[in-house]
């Protein structure tokens, strides 16, 4: 409403300014002021760079546009939610090119390199004393044959893979002691199961060692067991 003031006995009328808003409905800023990029899903397009470009073009784009739209509240956290994304990818691929040329440095100079990943899945698995290890080893080969002997009589080995999947989840409940999680030893055995499953689906198809008697059942069971053996011995 128009704030009246009178001066000098002159009726002058003064129309106050509305207060700043974030919200482009509320008509109070310009359309170029809305930013119009919020909804691109690209970082770059959103920042309106290529995905070429160097950390200072990326930077310098990020506060050009928050300078610009910087009554735009949705805007500027749209643009700082692909800046920080962009960074991330930056630092990320800077990461394994460092990873990269010091194994190429490595190479050569001679020195074994091996890559973080499998530096991370190595600790994962040790080694038991050999009383264990023949011990497990002894069990999953006497579930593997009465698997191989179930299956010739007409059966299927379901039972046999139950037993071995039982026996994994009590090994590694008994290897972690009583204040392990139940629920994490049943996942583990879970992925050696699954593990099994796909190793057992593919490598028969290249490599067709097996006797042309064994159906995928049997040799799906075999392979899981395996993998059952595995983690039930090695895995931490």
């Amino acid at each position: 409403l128009p704030r009246l003031s009178q001066t000098e006995g002159d009726m002058d009328v003064v129309a106050e300014e509305p207060a700043a808003d974030a919200d482009a409905a509320d008509g109070f800023w310009e359309k170029d002021q809305i930013f119009p990029r919020v909804k691109e899903r690209d970082a770059y397009r959103r920042l309106g760079i290529s995905d070429e470009a160097s950390f200072e073009e990326v930077q310098d784009a990020r506060n050009y546009l928050v300078q610009t739209y910087a009554r735009h509240t949705a805007g500027v956290e749209a643009i700082e939610e692909a800046f920080d994304r962009i960074i991330k990818q930056k630092l990320t691929a800077r990461k394994k090119t460092r990873g990269l040329r010091a194994a190429m440095r490595k190479q050569k100079a001679g020195e074994d390199y091996t890559p973080p990943f499998l530096d991370r899945l190595k600790a994962q698995f040790e080694r038991p004393d050999d009383t264990t290890l023949m011990r497990r080893a002894l069990i999953y080969a006497i579930m593997m044959g009465w698997a191989v002997v179930a299956t010739g009589n007409g059966g299927q080995p379901t039972f046999q893979m139950f037993i071995s999947f039982a026996l994994c989840v009590y090994f590694l409940k008994d290897k972690r002691g009583e204040a392990a999680e139940l629920g994490k030893c049943f996942i583990n055995a879970f992925v050696a199961l699954a593990i099994g499953f796909l190793v057992g689906s593919v490598f028969p198809v290249y490599i067709p060692v097996f006797p042309p008697s064994w159906g995928p059942e049997l040799v799906l069971s075999l392979f899981t067991m395996v993998s059952l053996f595995v983690f039930a011995t090695f895995l931490k």
